[in-house]
């Protein structure tokens, strides 16, 4: 262990081996087309089986086709493409575990519900429904299946008078696409607009007979979950408009039809989650939406919201999954009540890690059922509660299927679906160290060493930033930056403050400053790097997205220290970003109207303080900004002015822009622009830091 003391700081290195792995061949962004992604996973009642959705990017169409597997738990045998077709997904399991639901998109047509069946290996459609399905939830029984079917405003009929005109109009024409909107949150970033999209719970037959829409109106729910005696459905819904991003209701509705019962709470941010499995009890989260840092609370009441008892109480416990990588963006919270109304399985956020645990609903006490290690998610577990399946990736290796035995926590891995790749490329191994920050806390970071590039003592280093800012980087498969160790970089990334999996202080520590808390955590990470004999001082870079992006401005424009930067979908004037994003509202970015007042109001000035802009004169840095141009997370015009500023001001400074795209550009964005984006970003870095 070495220790050394820098600005204050301490730096810790843990004892790990400093060559990282040798193999054949470098890492590049081509290998995108070489790496299968799995994303969802689903463990068959029995336990017999398991459901994944695996999808590889196909070039020629530049797109991903998708298919889903099934995997023998016993064998670990995979059948690839169970289903027949490309692009099927959104399954669930019958209660029987002979067979399973889910969703088949064909071209030009809408979404509808098939039936697969295992001895038959054949699919069977249930739903004709002209709005199409999704979501397909089977009841307890297997009588009956929920599903969630949109009902989409009508368009008005076109403001023009043809006769007037002078012509006949389309079909196409007489309707128009001009959107007349009345409410805030209206859009979503990679939707579109959203706002006259009314998603209602039905229920069909499990032959596919009787659908029946149970909920209607303006609003649009969220299925969660059947009663146990199949006689009632619980959903989310916000059932009126509000200027604030996150308020949310929990409903019940019999099953067969009725009136549906709002379930009383306290709190404005309610998102339901299971029953008991006697009935007797519902377990949803409950939080405030002022609070951008806030944990919700687990709260256990009757169905009614009644006699509410706190589980476990706000700010104790990050839920789910929010590891950040290109794979994808975070895989969210699984959890399932396990047979005796005692104890959830379910997947929660440590420092730099996300596994699965066994919570007790009796004590809010919490037991790791798999090791502090990788990332894990989409856990479900067998109907006898005795074996969990879910899936786990770590630094080396993209997400597979594993199973656990919830007794013994002994682990299986099921599926290898990149080792046949990984066994061809050179992968360098993140070293985990950490500094502290003036109150004394941990930042925990990583440094992964070059494993390419020209042989030297000391290399060029990239400090990357990661968005949220209420995520975390960790234990998990970064394709972007193995590419970048391949070319010769040393690459370095942290959870400053703001990050999640450290705790609610910690994360909260982020809102009162909102610039410098980041900037002095990730300055000390870099102090601590640059000691180690093989990171070259002199040629560092910077980059970000998101709030990564934001980050990498605000750092440039407070030293000179990095000689190159790119900063990705980049937020740049914060009073602008929190009166135009998808999420804009009273509670924006950093907590907005709640934290800093009024964006419109002069005597709001934590705007401009915390606003990389208002610090442009100060940026010698030479700065590459990519934005994708239908993102609405953060709208273009974020880094439009940043970009107008530099050129104003005569620095050096690349506006790359990218069509067709949205705010996901690096996880979900097409095969090609994702290649391109990784070798426009290299050219940048090489072109200052000579790797």
């Amino acid at each position: 262990m070495k220790i050394t003391m820098l600005l204050g700081l301490v730096a810790v290195f843990t004892a790990a081996d400093v060559t990282p792995s040798r193999a054949a061949a470098p890492v590049t962004p081509e290998d995108l087309f070489a790496t299968t992604f799995l994303s969802a996973a689903a463990l068959s009642p029995d336990g017999a089986h398991v459901l994944v959705e695996s999808s590889k990017a196909n070039g020629e169409k530049d797109t991903y086709d998708r298919t889903i597997d099934l995997v023998d738990v016993a064998t670990g045998a995979l059948l690839a493409n169970v289903s027949g077709r490309k692009g099927d997904g959104d399954f669930a399991w019958m209660p029987d575990g002979a067979s399973f639901v889910f969703v088949r998109t064909l071209p030009k047509q809408k979404g509808q519900l098939y039936r697969y069946t295992l001895a038959t290996r054949q699919s069977v459609q249930l739903t004709h429904l002209k709005q199409g399905v999704s979501s397909p939830v089977p009841s307890h029984d297997g009588k009956r299946i929920a599903l969630s079917v949109d009902d989409p405003d009508t368009a008005d009929n076109a403001y023009v008078d043809f006769a007037k005109a002078g012509f006949k109009p389309t079909a196409d024409e007489k309707k128009t696409d001009i959107h007349k909107i009345d409410r805030l949150f209206f859009q979503a970033n990679g939707q579109g607009y959203t706002y006259q999209d009314h998603p209602h719970i039905w229920t069909i037959d499990a032959n596919g007979e009787r659908p029946k829409q149970l909920t209607s109106g303006n609003w649009a729910e969220g299925f969660d979950a059947w009663s146990p005696d199949d006689r009632t459905i619980a959903f989310d819904s916000l059932r009126y408009e509000t200027v604030d991003s996150g308020p949310n209701d929990v409903y019940t509705i019999p099953s067969d039809g009725g009136t549906p019962q709002k379930m009383s709470s306290t709190e404005v941010a309610n998102y339901g989650l299971f029953f008991s499995s006697d009935g007797s009890r519902f377990f949803s989260f409950h939080a405030d939406i002022k609070d951008a840092a806030q944990l919700p609370a687990l709260v256990s009441s009757r169905p009614d919201g009644g006699d509410a008892r706190t589980v476990v109480a706000k700010n104790q416990a990050s839920w789910g999954d929010s590891l950040l990588a290109d794979m994808k963006e975070g895989g969210g919270l699984c959890a399932s009540p396990l047979p005796g109304a005692t104890q959830v399985l379910l997947n929660r956020d440590g420092a730099g890690y996300a596994n699965l645990q066994l919570l007790d609903v009796t004590t809010g006490s919490f037991r790791d059922l798999t090791a502090r290690k990788g990332e894990a998610w989409s856990c479900s577990v067998s109907l006898d509660g005795k074996r969990a399946a879910y899936l786990y990736s770590d630094f080396t290796h993209p997400a597979d299927v594993y199973v656990v035995d919830v007794a013994s926590g002994n682990v299986r891995q099921l599926t290898h679906v990149n080792d046949a790749y990984l066994a061809k490329v050179a992968l360098s191994t993140p070293q985990e160290f950490s500094v502290k920050d003036p109150s004394g806390s941990p930042v925990q970071a990583w440094f992964m060493p070059a494993t390419g590039g020209k042989s030297a003592a000391k290399h060029a280093t990239i400090l990357n930033i990661h968005g949220g800012p209420e995520t975390q980087f960790g234990d998990t498969y970064f394709l972007e930056f193995q590419y970048y160790t391949s070319l010769g970089y040393n690459v370095v990334f942290s959870d400053p403050a703001g990050s999640t999996g450290h705790g609610y202080a910690f994360e909260a520590a982020l809102e009162s400053n909102y610039g410098d808390a980041m900037f002095q955590d990730v300055q000390a990470v870099m102090d601590a790097a640059v000691q180690r004999p093989d990171v070259d001082a002199a040629r560092l870079g910077v980059m970000g997205g998101s709030y990564g992006g934001y980050a990498t401005l605000w750092v440039i424009s407070h030293t000179d220290r990095y000689k190159a930067a790119v900063a990705e979908r980049a937020v740049s004037f914060l009073q602008s970003e929190n009166l135009a994003a998808d999420f804009a509202g009273k509670n924006g970015l950093g907590g907005g109207y709640y934290n800093w007042g009024p964006p419109w109001d002069p005597a709001s000035t934590l705007y401009a303080k915390f606003s990389p802009l208002t610090y442009v004169t100060s940026v010698r840095t030479p700065l590459l900004i990519l934005h994708s141009d239908f993102d609405t997370r953060a709208p273009i015009d974020q880094t439009l002015q940043e970009f107008t500023a530099l050129k104003i001001l005569g620095q050096t400074v690349e506006y790359v822009a990218v069509p067709n795209e949205n705010h996901d550009l690096s996880r979900t964005g097409a095969p090609i622009h994702r290649v391109e984006r990784l070798h426009v970003v290299a050219d940048w870095m090489n072109k200052y830091l000579s790797p």
